[in-house]
C-alpha cells in the first residue's frame, strides 16, 4: 500500500504551477506565431548575412566557456584543481540537464554531483555552485539601469519581483543541493545547521581573496555582455533599428522574467516577453517572435555537447576507484 502511494504521490503545488505556467505561456507565444506573416519572416532570415548565424552561435558558446572559466577561477580559490575542460563538460552537462529539469537552475545540481569525483567533498561543492550562480546574478543587476533607462516607469511592476527573485534565487539552487541527500528526517534541521556552519568556513577564504571575487565578478559580466552583444548583431540582422543598450535592457529583464519559478526553464514564459517587450521598442511582430525563437535555438544547441557527459554525473566514478 505504501509502495503504491509513492508511486500514484501527487504532484506538489509548484510542480503543477509550473507544468501550468509553461503550458499558459507556450499557447501564448503559439498563438503569437500564428498571427504572424511567415512570408516576411523567412525573407528578413533571407537577406540576412550569411555569417551572421554562426557568429552569433559562436558568441553564445563563448559565453558559456566564460562561464566555466569563473567557477574555475572559484574552485581553484579554494584549492581545487580541476581542468579547465572538465569544469566546461560540467557546465555544459548542467545546462542541458535544465532543458528538461523543472526549474531553470536544476542543472547547478548535477554541477555540484559532478565535482564530487574529483573528490571534492559535497559542502564545497554545493557552496561553490551557490557563489557562481550569484556572482551571474550579481553582473545580472548591473545592467538593469538600461531597462529604466529604455522603459521608465513602465517598470515599477517588475520591480519588487525582481528584489525578491533576486534574494531567492540563491536559496533555490541550496535546496537543491539539500535535496541530494537522503534519509534526512528528524536530524534535518540539526545537519543543515551544521551544513551552514562548514559552508561559512569556506566562504571566509574567498572574502580573503577578493581579487578572485573581483575577477569572478568580471568574468561574469563578460559572460553575459557577450551573449547579448550577440542578440544585437542578430536583431539588426533581422532588420531591426534597435541601439545595443536597448538590447542590454531587455534581456536582463527576460533572464529574471525567466528565473520566476513559473514554468519549465522558462519555456513560454522567456518567448512571450522577448516578443513583447521587443515589439514595444518598435520592432515588429515577425521580427521579435524570430528573434525569440532563433535565441531560444542557441540556447538549447549550445547546450547539446552536455548530452555526451551526463552520464559520467549520473554514474559517477571517483578518480583512483579503480579495481585493485
Amino acid at each position: 500500500m505504501d509502495d503504491t502511494n509513492k508511486k500514484f504521490r501527487k504532484p506538489s503545488k509548484g510542480q503543477v504551477l509550473r507544468w501550468v505556467g509553461t503550458l499558459i505561456s507556450s499557447v501564448l507565444f503559439i498563438s503569437l506565431l500564428l498571427r504572424q506573416d511567415w512570408a516576411k519572416t523567412m525573407e528578413s532570415l533571407a537577406n540576412a548575412p550569411f555569417w551572421l548565424l554562426p557568429v552569433v552561435f559562436a558568441l553564445y558558446v563563448s559565453g558559456m566557456v566564460i562561464n566555466s572559466l569563473r567557477w574555475n577561477l572559484l574552485l581553484r580559490a579554494q584549492n581545487v584543481t580541476v581542468p579547465i575542460i572538465e569544469t566546461l563538460k560540467l557546465v555544459m552537462t548542467g545546462a542541458f540537464a535544465s532543458n528538461f529539469l523543472p526549474s531553470t537552475i536544476g542543472g547547478d545540481t548535477l554541477r555540484a554531483v559532478g565535482l564530487l569525483k574529483f573528490n571534492v567533498s559535497l559542502t564545497l561543492s554545493a557552496a561553490s555552485v551557490v557563489l557562481d550562480r550569484l556572482m551571474n546574478v550579481l553582473a545580472m543587476m548591473t545592467f538593469l539601469p538600461f531597462s529604466f533607462f529604455v522603459f521608465g516607469n513602465r517598470l515599477e511592476l517588475f520591480s519588487s519581483g525582481i528584489r525578491s527573485l533576486i534574494f531567492s534565487e540563491p536559496s533555490f539552487v541550496l535546496l537543491g543541493m539539500v535535496s541530494l541527500t537522503k534519509g534526512w528526517t528528524e536530524r534535518w534541521i540539526i545537519k543543515l545547521k551544521n551544513w551552514f556552519t562548514r559552508v561559512w568556513d569556506i566562504v571566509k577564504v574567498w572574502l580573503h581573496r577578493p581579487g578572485v571575487l573581483v575577477g569572478a565578478f568580471v568574468l561574469s559580466w563578460l559572460s553575459s555582455f557577450v551573449i547579448f552583444f550577440g542578440i544585437w548583431i542578430l536583431a539588426r540582422g533581422l532588420g531591426m533599428d534597435i541601439a545595443l543598450y536597448v538590447v542590454l535592457g531587455i534581456m536582463v529583464l527576460t533572464y529574471f522574467i525567466s528565473m520566476l519559478p513559473i514554468s519549465i526553464n522558462g519555456y513560454g514564459l522567456r518567448e512571450v516577453a522577448v516578443t513583447a517587450l521587443y515589439m514595444q521598442v518598435g520592432a515588429s511582430l515577425e521580427q521579435a517572435s524570430t528573434l525569440a525563437v532563433i535565441t531560444r535555438f542557441m540556447l538549447l544547441l549550445e547546450t547539446l555537447p552536455g548530452a555526451l557527459w551526463l552520464s559520467d554525473i549520473v554514474t559517477p566514478e571517483k578518480k583512483g576507484e579503480e579495481t585493485t
